[in-house]
């Protein structure tokens, strides 16, 4: 078996191998190009593929990130092909990950919630086979996040009575415009995180642009977006400012976001690593579907 850098011309057959092994998401082309090629950072010699002869069997890929404790590793994503499982080809992709992140004074390592630009928020629990192969390899469990399902199907979202609403307050709601890109950026970079930063102006890669704002008085005021983190069908980020919250605009801009993804085809919505959980489940109906737990492990 020969273990080796990712290089461009892998994706078709990485894909391939995502849409084999981990049949609870739906891998495309333009997602893998995006988490795996435009990683945030990117380190080629964190992403890593197997190969038998002429096959690829396996792959993991890996990422760090700046956060508040330091510089953080994790593994991003992990699979082997069924046909080859049972061969130790993971433990030889996460040693020889690992071997790199030590050489590059890495200390500690985690699985999945590497945001921005994540597949998962931590490690789908129904994947039962990966969480008894991480605490093998000595990981152990520090916390968890939940996603929440929308049926796209239950609504037509309409908004028009409560954006005539919030026109007569002042507030207009739309989508967000190239020439915005300037306003918005510095509008995040004050008042939200630099992840949040990262995965709105993702948005303008979308087509529709995938993230709609409040404004008053020709200033932005709130956002969401979708299609920026996780899968295509995924929604989140949403923020509004602290004290114009409580007047129904974030209601408003999920709704806007639901209504989009509807008419891009959808069937549902996945709002991803959830917050306010009884603010979706009263605005949408939405249930919990998704528990990821977040697992780490000292290198």
């Amino acid at each position: 078996m020969e273990i080796r850098e990712i290089v461009e011309a892998d994706l078709p057959l990485l894909l391939d191998l995502c849409q084999r092994t981990l049949p609870l998401d739906a891998f495309t082309p333009t997602l893998l190009r995006r988490r795996v090629l435009e990683e945030p950072d990117r380190n080629p010699a964190y992403q890593l593929v197997a190969w038998e002869d002429d096959r690829l069997v396996g792959v993991i890929l890996g990422g760090v990130r700046e956060i508040d404790e330091g510089r953080m590793a994790w593994v991003r994503l992990i699979t082997v092909d069924p046909a080859y499982r049972r061969r130790g080809i993971a433990s030889q992709l996460l040693e020889e990950l690992e071997g790199r992140l030590r050489a590059d004074g890495l200390t500690r390592l985690r699985l999945g919630n590497s945001a921005p630009n994540y597949f998962w928020p931590g490690l789908d629990v129904r994947y039962t086979p990966a969480i008894c192969f991480f605490q093998h390899h000595g990981f152990h469990r520090i916390g968890e996040a939940v996603d929440m399902e929308v049926d796209l199907t239950a609504h037509d979202w309409d908004t028009s009575e409560e954006e005539a609403r919030l026109a007569r307050e002042g507030f207009l709601i739309r989508r967000l415009q190239p020439e915005d890109r300037e306003s918005i950026s510095a509008w995040l970079q004050e008042r939200w995180s630099p992840v949040w930063h990262y995965e709105v102006l993702s948005s303008y890669e979308n087509d529709p642009i995938s993230t709609f704002v409040a404004t008053r008085e020709d200033r932005i005021c709130a956002f969401a977006s979708y299609n920026v983190t996780m899968f295509e069908n995924g929604f989140g980020p949403m923020g509004t400012e602290p004290d114009l919250r409580g007047r129904g605009i974030g209601r408003v801009l999920f709704w806007r976001c639901m209504r989009d993804m509807k008419a891009l085809g959808h069937r549902t919505a996945d709002i991803c690593w959830v917050g306010p959980i009884a603010f979706y489940a009263r605005v949408a109906d939405a249930r919990i579907h998704r528990v990821f737990w977040w697992m780490e492990k000292e290198l």
